[in-house]
């Protein structure tokens, strides 16, 4: 543990404090219905988990014990419809659902019935809840009627203005080659931005500075050429299947193979504001084969608690109330099932990290 720049910097070593995570998680449940088409994300809160099925611009609504309740959404312009659904969170009473044709969030009754609207004033490409009531987006938004700003964060509220939310610019790493990506998520009621070609957590306050960092030192992984020109050719087949215009596929083309230097393996990050847990994930790209779904968990002060290997690949998961819920894809058939696994830490792993991080904080204060 140090502090640069008045903040402070959680360093953990690659190996985790619990050596041998064997029997930490159990799966609890799993369920798949021939409705589903290719769900994509997960979410849970207020009881219930809400599957994002973006093929059918359908929602899943699943209780905490694994009963589909029911599918809302359907395909189209009017309250309730959607053309390109990107998420859909618990929240409260209803479901709240981000659409890019809509230019905010629509709130749902659960049986599907539209009941209000909160604007953002642009076209909204990603976000999620914080507390009270706010919300975090990322979009195209109109924060001066002369200035246009496009992938810009915001928070907004009901009866409040947007108010931008921009954090400062990452730190140049060596090993990653000049490619940075990074994704902002949920963190203890508030933000995090999370790097995810090697894991580095900065919490954000409000006002979207950094208050403290977490690391992992788990390493940036490159790309061999060969890897590179495999991904490359893989997409270049996507593009013409899609009919895409013969310019726009080597412009993204070109793009890709400067991002695919290395991988972005690591992500999302997910915090369980009831077991004061968090979690991330390790897992390839799909471009480079994706592989099996590895799950590092974290205390809420940063300290590294444990790593978990599950046999298949995920494509999301979320984390609360010490259980996990995660998509998971069958390697032969690519289906998607929604499972559930119970954590189960011992007892002492986390007054075990507190203890870690007060004595590198002791030693951190005699090095001043």
């Amino acid at each position: 543990m140090e502090v640069r720049d008045d903040v402070e910097v959680v360093s953990n070593p690659s190996a985790p404090l619990l050596r041998d995570a064997r029997g930490v998680v159990t799966e609890l449940w799993a369920v798949r219905r021939d409705d589903w088409a290719d769900p994509t994300l997960v979410h849970v809160g207020s009881g219930l988990i809400t599957v994002v099925d973006p093929r059918v611009s359908r929602v899943h609504v699943v209780s905490e014990a694994g009963e589909v309740l029911r599918s809302i959404g359907n395909t189209g312009r009017g309250p309730g419809e959607f053309l390109h659904l990107l998420d859909a969170f618990p929240f409260g009473e209803s479901v709240a659902v981000l659409d890019v044709s809509k230019t905010g969030i629509e709130y749902l009754a659960l049986d599907g019935a539209y009941l209000s609207a909160l604007s953002a004033g642009g076209a909204v490409w990603g976000g999620f809840p914080l507390s009270d009531g706010e919300w975090l987006l990322k979009g195209e938004f109109f924060t001066d009627p002369s200035e246009e700003t496009t992938g810009d964060w915001i928070s907004v509220m009901g009866g409040r203005e947007p108010v931008p939310f921009t954090p400062p610019p990452l730190e140049q790493l060596p090993d990653e080659q000049g490619v940075q990506c990074s994704e902002v998520f949920p963190w203890a009621g508030g933000a995090a931005r999370f790097r995810l070609t090697t894991p580095r957590i900065q919490v954000l306050d409000r006002a979207a500075n950094v208050a403290a960092e977490i690391r992992v030192d788990l390493a940036v992984e490159p790309v061999s050429e060969g890897e590179r020109e495999a991904a490359l050719s893989g997409l270049r087949r996507r593009q013409a299947g899609h009919g895409e215009a013969p310019e726009h596929m080597q412009q993204f083309i070109m793009v890709m193979r400067e991002r695919w230097r290395v991988k972005c393996r690591f992500g999302p990050l997910r915090f369980d504001p009831v077991g004061r847990l968090a979690a991330f994930l390790e897992q390839n790209p799909d471009e480079f084969g994706s592989g099996n779904a590895t799950l590092h968990f974290l205390s809420e002060s940063g300290v590294y608690l444990a790593k978990v290997v599950f046999p298949t690949a995920w494509r999301d998961f979320t984390l609360n109330g010490g259980v996990v819920y995660a998509l998971t894809r069958d390697p032969e058939t690519d289906l998607v099932t929604l499972r559930a696994y119970g954590v189960d830490l011992p007892s002492a792993l986390v007054a075990d990290a507190a203890e870690v991080l007060e004595e590198a904080r002791r030693r951190a204060t005699e090095d001043r």
